[in-house]
């Protein structure tokens, strides 16, 4: 069986406040599960899962390195994520 996630909404927070190299972003994703039977590709019941990623550009050919991710939940609102980062990594914000 193979997942499939389809990324649903993308923003980014901290834009400006964050050093040069660094994003802090917001993902929602839909996953479902997909296999192959019987001549074609059939999908599972989808669920969505949201997250706040830290990441840091590595340099290379603009690609990204992911430093945490902090999921989104009843639990931990988007909110709630942003304080945390805020206060756990406050050596990529700039002065």
């Amino acid at each position: 069986m193979m997942v499939v996630e389809n990324l649903l909404d993308v923003k980014s927070y901290f834009a400006g406040e964050v050093k040069e190299n660094f994003v802090v972003q917001y993902e929602k994703m839909a996953k479902s599960g997909a296999f192959y039977k019987e001549g074609g590709w059939h999908e599972l019941e989808e669920e969505t899962a949201e997250c706040v990623k830290v990441l840091c550009q590595t340099g290379d050919a603009c690609s990204v390195t992911r430093v945490k991710e902090y999921p989104v939940n009843a639990e931990s609102t988007v909110d709630a994520v942003l304080a945390r980062i805020r206060e756990s990594h406050s050596d990529i914000f700039k002065g």
